[in-house]
């Protein structure tokens, strides 16, 4: 497996709104947890990290732009999704996915 890859990113207008990511292969779910972590630490836009992790579920917070955000994953459904967590948030849903598509060629992520 690849330690880069490809999310199709999709805004769902709600409600409530979120931000759908679509991985193009999905990466092994051993690996995902650390994955998901090291390319939010290592994009300098994100910051506070603060991940989670159960028996089948990923939760991650993050902060955009000094707003908060969660990046969610469960396994039972191969679900990605990002949830803004506040009101200020929700206006930043948009460009954090044009930011998310620009960031492709620096950590393989692509808005297809």
């Amino acid at each position: 497996m690849s330690e880069y890859f490809q999310f199709r990113v999709e805004l769902l207008d709600g409600p409530p709104m979120q931000l759908l990511l679509y991985p193009s292969q999905p990466p092994d779910s051993a690996s995902l947890f650390t994955l998901l972590t090291a390319w939010l630490k290592q994009t300098v836009q994100f910051s506070q990290i603060q991940a989670e992790q159960g028996a089948d579920w990923i939760k991650i917070r993050f902060y955009f732009q000094a707003q908060p955000f969660y990046l969610n994953f469960v396994h039972y459904g191969d679900c990605y999704w990002i949830d803004a967590d506040s009101h200020a948030s929700l206006v930043l849903l948009s460009p954090l996915a044009e930011f998310i598509a620009s960031i492709e060629c620096n950590h393989g992520l692509s808005r297809i």
